[in-house]
């Protein structure tokens, strides 16, 4: 992630000033969009829509979720599917419900205030094996010996391009980390009422929690790995590189890759983001203009703007380990990861452990294929 210099940060702030006005760090004409994540799949109940308003404030990033909407896809045989909302602003299909290669699906929206959404039909196209893949340890000696971005495995996958038609690939991948410690309370103790941490009175020290049983923390790729089979076509795609794992530790590094075959729509949709952060550093230096759907449009309001993509796609998955010793030179250490604070214990009957509670990036639930 590049880092800028504070003075450069507060010169763009000034010179976007000059031409946005800005009123208690929001801009005064400032616009608020509608932010669609919706991923279609063929993965039995992994098809998910998350529905948001984004910020207009310069000083938070933070999405309002757009909650009580109506939301279904249909298919171009007529067949419609309705998704029911889990939380506020995030909606999924039915546990038995999964896209058909070789079939187009069209998303539809319609919020509680009567706007309407909707998407072009997508065709989503089958995906090849992945048939083998290789880890490579690899020094970037552009970063400093402190920077985890120095030290690193490469992923490299193998597969067979399908001749058939022009084809369009994504990657991401998981990391699933079995944890000890479930809560950090900075200054304070664990309301075990409230589940949440007590500044309440502030007691000066950080305290870290023990779980109450087995729990792992997920991470997920914050990058975009994409690739067009343009001059590639029908060939055996040998040593792709798609993902990079951090040395951060000699432990086994558990991963789940996904290889999807995208649309062309997504692949351009998700090229213009990738182009982006190359200059810029992050998915959140990227301008909103960049991010403006290329496949959902309003019915009731034809020159609204909408970010976000309908991104269908088939998948295939590869879950592996990667050893962390191979390949690595002796005078090479990992930067490991520091704990910080101090175990909270106490005496019966006070409780001293916490729970671990489900959600987007916890779960108490083992990974498949966990050995560790």
């Amino acid at each position: 992630m590049k880092k800028f210099p504070i003075y450069f940060v507060l010169l763009i702030l000034a010179v976007f000033a000059c031409v946005n006005p800005i009123k208690d760090f929001v801009q005064v004409d400032a616009q608020s969009f509608l932010d669609i994540e919706a991923d279609l799949n063929d993965q039995p109940g992994g098809s998910v829509v998350k529905l948001n308003m984004s910020s207009k404030s310069l000083q938070s990033g933070v999405m309002a979720p757009v909650a009580k909407a109506g939301v279904s896809v249909t298919d171009d045989q007529g067949v419609k599917v309705l998704f029911s909302e889990t939380t506020n602003g995030n909606y999924t299909c039915p546990k038995d419900f999964k896209g058909v290669a070789g079939r187009s699906y069209q998303l539809n929206i319609q919020t509680k205030e009567g706007k309407v959404y909707q998407s072009s039909f997508e065709k989503m196209q089958d995906v090849p094996d992945i048939q083998q893949v290789v880890s490579q340890f690899e020094i970037k000696d552009n970063f400093g010996k402190q920077d985890q971005r120095r030290a690193g495995f490469n992923i490299l996958v193998d597969f067979q391009d399908s001749p058939n038609e022009v084809n369009y690939y994504q990657w991401n991948w998981k990391h699933y980390e079995k944890i000890t410690y479930c809560a950090f309370c900075d200054g304070g103790n664990y309301d075990f009422v409230k589940n949440q941490c007590n500044y309440n009175p502030p007691s000066g020290h950080l305290y870290r929690y023990v779980c109450d049983g087995n729990c792992w923390d997920i991470s997920f790729n914050d990058d975009i790995s994409i690739f067009s089979d343009t001059y590639v076509n029908g060939q055996r795609v040998v040593g792709k590189q798609v993902a990079r794992a951090p040395y951060d530790d000699k432990t086994p590094y558990y991963f789940e890759l996904e290889q999807r075959s995208i649309t062309k729509t997504a692949y351009t949709f998700f090229l213009s983001l990738a182009n982006v952060i190359q200059n810029s550093g992050t998915f959140f230096d990227i301008p909103a203009e960049t991010r403006f759907s290329l496949n959902i449009k309003s019915t009731s309001n034809p020159d609204e703007k909408i970010l976000g993509v309908f991104n269908v796609y088939s998948v295939k998955k590869r879950i592996f380990y990667i050893d962390r010793t191979k390949g690595v030179p002796s005078n090479e250490f990992p930067l490991y990861k520091i704990i910080p604070g101090e175990t909270f214990t106490c005496d019966f009957p006070c409780k001293s452990t916490v729970s671990c509670f489900e959600g987007p990036t916890r779960t108490k639930i083992a990974p498949v294929g966990w050995v560790q």
